[in-house]
């Protein structure tokens, strides 16, 4: 499942925006949007804003993810990748 998340555009630089998810701020590109401006609210997807969505509805969510703590910074140990054992080596093939 895919989610995007609306946040607030703070500044633009070119095709990059600064954004604030909450207390979270990112940079992401306006590439596929380059109509929007500063104090849009707009759908972030994988770093790219896809749409300029109402302020009311962005400011409903955002306070439904702050509830769930869904928009808390991660905490350093949180962001660490995940390893998994070795598999174990294949035992020899005999001779043919």
């Amino acid at each position: 499942m895919c989610l995007a998340v609306p946040a607030q555009i703070l500044s633009i630089d070119g095709v990059m925006a600064e954004v604030e998810f909450g207390n979270v701020r990112r940079t992401i590109s306006l590439q596929l949007l380059p109509q929007a401006q500063v104090g849009d609210y707009v759908l972030v997807h994988t770093g790219f804003a896809i749409s300029i969505v109402d302020p009311e509805e962005a400011k409903i969510t955002l306070e439904l993810l702050r509830q769930m703590g869904d928009l808390d910074p991660l905490d350093p140990a949180e962001m660490e990748p995940v390893r998994r054992p070795p598999k174990p080596a294949a035992p020899d093939a005999p001779a043919s």
